[in-house]
């Protein structure tokens, strides 16, 4: 039986519906009983229309007083109440007729100060009256309260005031205390995936639950196991990473020292061969150390590591090595809009701009010109490098960062290049939160523009000291040189 029940309804179906039903009943017990304590108080004359009624009866004793029976009579039938003056028989000392219906109330009269009551619109108050005929009987003041004087008239709104304010109340602390056992669990969730996407990949979180929430608990469970998956992974991958490199470098190392020594005991005939091979080898060498770089930003976690540092110190650091690198008619030019602190990580930015800069200058032509800008909009900073070269076909823009993508028999490895460095820039602005973007500039040329936020958002809010951020730019330059 309790297989088939649990079946049928889950540990947290239940749990939802008992929260749900004990907040009903909460409301209906509790609204209940406000209403059991206070209607009696509710339905008690107000203190006006006693004052009034009290008038009355302090009037029909000045009449008793004064024995003016006929008075009294005109008096009872100008009032804008039904009453009469009873004996303790229940007969009226004057002569107006008395309803028969109004005598059948008569043995339900309430005195001034007793709850009305509910269910008679026009319930009978009884006034003893102080003053005495000859007979010397007692006497009293029967009135008839008109309906628009029932305190009932204003019952159903207290009531449903009541009830709302009591249904609301406790719906709010239910819902409060649901939300607090259905977000916990989702919050430890959350700051676990976060931990995840920032490549804590040893983070866990079952012991954040108990077994008593099978749910949630078996969740946590599945994550806990996709999470060591993951880290086994990264860490197969990095493994397979450095063998491929250690077991692809070897032999391409044997292969340099075998032409080496070759060199020596060959003649000048073969000194051609044996240049062409030494340059095949430093070819593949670079080609193995690009791919490693590019699959390593491509699948594994990268620590960043943040620095603040002014975009102007980018452009004395890029201008010049790339200046170093170009042909003698090509010019590269930077123009700074706005001057701007940046912080973010300053190793892979570079290697972006740099990486766009040299495949410039191997495409654009042997006299090309080569124009940065940075410009600060809104929140981002946005670098536009752009070239007068031939540009490239509209239809080609879009896989133009795909890897190993080379557009024309022109862009070969020949010059150097095998169609990753802009798959590479790719991946470093996926690193710093940004994109890239490429478009033909209208005059001609090739335009690439590089967006990223100013401030990295995974960036710690304390910035980092200078002698900190030297030993963090020293420690990204050893990172990336392990790829190479």
């Amino acid at each position: 039986m309790s297989t088939s029940f649990n079946k049928l309804f889950s540990h947290l179906q239940v749990r939802v519906f008992s929260f749900f039903a004990i907040s009903l009943l909460a409301i209906l017990l509790i609204a209940t009983g406000i209403e059991s304590l206070i209607v009696s108080r509710l339905l008690t004359l107000s203190p006006a229309t006693q004052q009034q009624l009290h008038a009355l009866a302090a009037q029909a004793n000045e009449f008793i007083k004064r024995k003016d029976i006929a008075g009294l009579t005109r008096w009872e039938s100008q009032q804008a109440f039904t009453l009469y003056t009873l004996n303790p028989q229940q007969q009226p000392i004057t002569q107006r007729p008395i309803h028969p219906h109004f005598v059948f109330k008569l043995q339900y009269s309430r005195q001034i100060e007793q709850p009305m009551g509910d269910r008679v619109r026009k319930p009978l108050i009884m006034l003893p009256l102080s003053n005495r005929l000859e007979d010397d009987q007692p006497l009293s003041l029967v009135i008839q309260l008109n309906a628009d004087l029932h305190p009932a008239q204003q019952l159903n709104f207290a009531l449903w005031t009541i009830r709302s304010v009591v249904g609301i109340t406790v719906l709010l602390l239910f819902s409060y205390l649901l939300s607090r056992y259905l977000i916990t669990p989702l919050q430890h969730l959350k700051r676990g995936t976060e931990a995840l996407a920032q490549g804590k990949l040893d983070t866990r979180i079952a012991n954040h639950f108990s077994t008593k929430e099978p749910e949630f608990y078996h969740l946590a469970t599945e994550f806990d196991h996709m999470a060591e998956q993951l880290q086994q992974g990264m860490q197969n991958q990095k493994r397979l990473l450095r063998d491929v490199s250690h077991e692809l470098r070897t032999p391409l190392a044997r292969q340099e020292l075998a032409l080496h020594l070759l060199e020596g005991q060959l003649d000048d005939r073969h000194q051609a061969s044996i240049n062409r091979l030494r340059t095949e080898g430093e070819q593949m060498s670079r080609l193995i150390n690009t791919i490693l770089d590019y699959s390593r930003l491509n699948n594994a976690y990268i620590q960043l590591n943040y620095s603040q540092f002014d975009v102007g110190t980018l452009q004395s650091q890029i201008q010049q090595d790339c200046q170093f690198e170009a042909k003698p008619e090509q010019q590269i030019h930077w123009h700074n809009h706005d001057k701007l602190i940046l912080h973010t990580d300053r190793q892979y930015l570079c290697r972006a701009i740099e990486n766009i800069v040299r495949n410039a200058l191997k495409y654009a032509g042997d006299q090309c010109e080569i124009h940065i800008e940075t410009r600060a909009i809104d929140q981002d900073l946005h670098i536009t490098i752009a070239d007068n070269g031939p540009g490239i076909k509209q239809e080609e823009l879009s896989s133009l960062f795909n890897p190993f993508t080379r557009l024309d028999e022109a862009r070969h490895s020949s010059q150097g290049g095998f169609g990753l460095g802009l798959a590479i820039v790719k991946q470093c602005m996926k690193l710093l939160a940004g994109d890239v973007a490429a478009t033909n500039h209208i005059d001609g040329g090739l335009m690439l523009t590089l967006t990223l936020p100013i401030t990295h958002p995974l960036a710690p809010a304390a910035l980092n000291s200078p002698e900190s951020s030297k030993t963090q730019n020293a420690t990204s330059d050893n990172q990336l040189a392990a790829t190479s």
